[in-house]
């Protein structure tokens, strides 16, 4: 089993060698690191190059900025039967790749993920789980570099979503719902870990803003695909617990603009 990983990267350099000192470090050897540097300055390729020896790297850069535009670059060269997407400021355990895949290989997964923790403080904000996973477990559990799915060359990134776009999140989500279907099964990697900073910033109400505009954009997106009214009903379950936090939070204008970003997002998306 040979794993693809995916970085695109913009802004971050130390970050980036701290990435691959840990991928050096790994139990695992069978992997590729696709790094698509959408940076004007060189200092990345400098570092691929003290690396490139200790394991295999495809180094590209890039003129057009945008996450799910550079991740489908990679995706069209990635050779591995899974992908992961370890983001430019996060590291692996060094037993990440092996604990996956045998997570694959003994459970028969469709996909896996990873518990998180915080490199500073090790505070565990992803949780294990000792239970099989499921499609509606994704928007709850899955952030890109927590997860690792079997390649589909068939499915893409929408440009529309993640960073760099107008719905500035769910794009993971989306790819996932995606590539799976509602007989997947997957789980945890029970004893691996990825170290990302923990999002401290929870409650900033513009952040909501841009992250309500993309999760309500997959939602759309998810229904215009499937015609599930399933789909619609747990859109409307969120839109009714932020309205309740509204009502009840001492916070109001974080779940306020979460609300609006979420409808907003979801009248506004069109399928390309």
């Amino acid at each position: 089993m040979k794993f693809s990983l995916i970085t695109a990267t913009l802004g971050r350099v130390s970050e980036i060698e701290e990435l691959l000192i840990s991928l050096s470090a790994q139990t695992y050897r069978s992997f590729e690191l696709i790094l698509v540097d959408q940076n004007p300055h060189r200092l990345i390729e400098e570092i691929v190059q003290r690396y490139d020896s200790q394991f295999t790297i495809i180094y590209i850069r890039s003129d057009r900025k945008g996450l799910s535009y550079n991740r489908n670059i990679a995706l069209d060269v990635a050779t591995g039967e899974i992908v992961g997407y370890p983001d430019d400021d996060c590291t692996y355990s060094e037993n990440v790749l092996e604990d996956v895949k045998n997570s694959f290989t003994e459970n028969n997964f469709d996909f896996v993920l990873l518990k998180a923790n915080d490199p500073i403080t090790d505070f565990n904000f992803i949780t294990v789980e000792n239970r099989i996973l499921s499609k509606k477990d994704i928007i709850k559990k899955c952030i890109s570099y927590n997860v690792f799915t079997k390649l589909n060359k068939n499915i893409n990134f929408d440009v529309q979503l993640g960073v760099g776009s107008f719905f500035g999140s769910g794009e993971e989500t989306d790819y996932m719902w995606a590539v799976l279907n509602d007989k997947s099964r997957g789980g945890f990697a029970k004893n691996a870990t990825v170290y990302h900073p923990a999002n401290l910033s929870s409650k900033d109400s513009e952040r909501a803003y841009k992250y309500g505009l993309g999760f309500g954009a997959i939602f759309k997106k998810e229904y215009l695909r499937t015609k599930k009214l399933s789909v619609l009903l747990q859109f409307y379950k969120y839109l009714l617990r932020s309205a309740g936090g509204i009502l009840l939070s001492g916070n109001k204008k974080f779940y306020y603009k979460t609300l609006i970003g979420r409808i907003k997002g979801y009248l506004n998306f069109r399928i390309n």
